[in-house]
């Protein structure tokens, strides 16, 4: 293996994760939000991985701004009907801590920030599909 592989795994997960934030461009959420969540979950689990193997090769990296969530991952007034408060500030801070590791040169905080987010918005999306699920109940 080698800092060209670790170069390719790392384009292989930025198109991945690209494709799933193009995904939460518009809020309000509607019902697929619980598996967009996931989708980034994912995309962000992989953006771990891969950042992680370009650390084990000596891969560097150059600090760059601050990521900026899509609109539909940031705060607004209609988050606490879809989730508990506490789920969604573990969220946000997830986001922060990956937009902080990016403006830094350390390969492996930006890993370890991916990792805190995909944990983070699996945990958001199961309690998004329980609300949901919830409500059906109530409303059925």
């Amino acid at each position: 293996m080698s800092v060209e592989t670790a170069r390719e795994q790392l384009e292989l997960a930025e198109g991945r994760w690209q494709t799933a934030i193009k995904e939460h461009a518009q809020p309000p959420p509607d019902n697929g939000y619980a598996r967009r969540l996931r989708a980034l979950a994912d995309a962000a689990a992989q953006e771990q991985a891969a950042y992680r193997y370009a650390e084990e090769q000596g891969f560097g990296w150059r600090p760059g701004p601050a990521w900026l969530p899509p609109q539909e991952l940031r705060p607004a007034s209609w988050r606490e009907s879809l989730a508990p408060a506490d789920t969604w500030e573990r969220f946000d801070e997830a986001i922060e801590g990956l937009s902080r590791a990016r403006t830094g040169v350390s390969v492996l905080a930006i890993s370890q920030a991916f990792g805190q987010l995909s944990s983070a918005a699996w945990e958001l999306a199961e309690s998004v599909e329980k609300g949901l699920r919830q409500r059906a109940t109530r409303a059925g």
